[in-house]
């Protein structure tokens, strides 16, 4: 078992820190073109009175009317400009301090890394290295869907046996950017008493439920991001011109939605009918965007 995940922040750090330096450049432009003196706003009957201070120390200063609102709202985005620079630069500093001493964020890892083969034999580290991780992670054993006998034999590049040509495509560009998956790995969801599944999802599905509440699925692939250790369900919905398909497959999204299973969150979802069918571009953006 991982003790400390890796370290998946220090790249939101570096890009909030480039935020943060660039709204800094800007804003300081911003005050060295702005109106000379400060605002002072007291209310009066309710209503905002503005005034313009221009000496040290004064507390009165000149009054400004409606005619001159815009010189009042220059003047109050430069007192809130002066507060947020100092805000910023304090934040650049902080998020500086850190990656610095962190060798931006790799130090842990790199604590390992550094070590002799031979050292590194004996050593468990509190962060596994990608490959260890996917390692334990593929080791699991499950058991998958049973293929009735007039099932054609289709194979992937690994050699495990698929039910189409389109999850051959989606397991062999995994393979190749060496994504670790899981073939038809089982999932046991909770029904929604509220909202039942139509009578033949089981059918369709050709599922077994645990329970009256919950039923087994079997998710095309369960694909891990080994730089985030985060888990997706992967479903392949290939024939949606059919009607029942195409009602399954509704069924199917919302079940994962009610578990809390969602796509851009943990779901990826692709599908295809006669006249669009699936895009290989597609999947390798998808392989990109979530799980490299």
């Amino acid at each position: 078992m991982e003790e400390l995940p890796p370290n998946i922040i220090a790249p939101l750090i570096e890009k909030r820190l480039a935020d943060l330096q660039k709204i800094l450049a800007t804003k300081r432009k911003s005050y060295e073109k702005a109106p000379q003196g400060r605002i002072r706003i007291s209310q009066n009957g309710g209503h905002p009175e503005y005034y313009l201070i221009t000496e040290r120390g004064s507390l009165r200063g000149k009054y400004l009317p409606h005619s001159q609102e815009t010189l009042a709202r220059q003047l109050a985005q430069k007192d809130y400009d002066v507060r947020l620079i100092k805000q910023l630069q304090k934040e650049i500093d902080t998020l500086q301090n850190y990656l610095k001493h962190t060798g931006g964020g790799r130090a842990i890892s790199e604590l390992y890394n550094s070590l002799c083969p031979a050292r590194r034999a004996l050593i468990t580290p509190v962060t596994l290295t990608d490959d260890q991780y996917a390692a334990n992670w593929q080791e699991v054993s499950w058991a998958g869907r049973q293929f009735s006998p007039d099932t054609p034999l289709i194979l992937t590049a690994r050699g495990e046996r698929v039910r189409s040509k389109s999850e051959v495509i989606i397991a062999d560009t995994l393979f190749r950017h060496k994504i670790p998956y899981r073939y038809e790995f089982p999932l046991t969801l909770r029904r929604s008493n509220e909202a039942p599944l139509h009578g033949d999802f089981d059918m369709l599905n050709r599922r077994t439920s645990d329970t009256g509440n919950t039923i087994t699925l079997h998710p095309d692939f369960l694909c891990l991001n080994t730089r985030t250790r985060t888990e997706f369900f992967w479903e392949h919905f290939g024939l949606m011109d059919d009607p029942d398909y195409s009602t399954n497959a509704a069924g199917k999204l919302r079940l994962y939605t009610e578990n809390g299973i969602l796509p851009d969150r943990n779901l990826i979802i692709t599908m295809e009918t006669k006249r669009e069918p699936l895009s290989t571009r597609s999947i390798e953006k998808l392989i990109k965007g979530f799980l490299i």
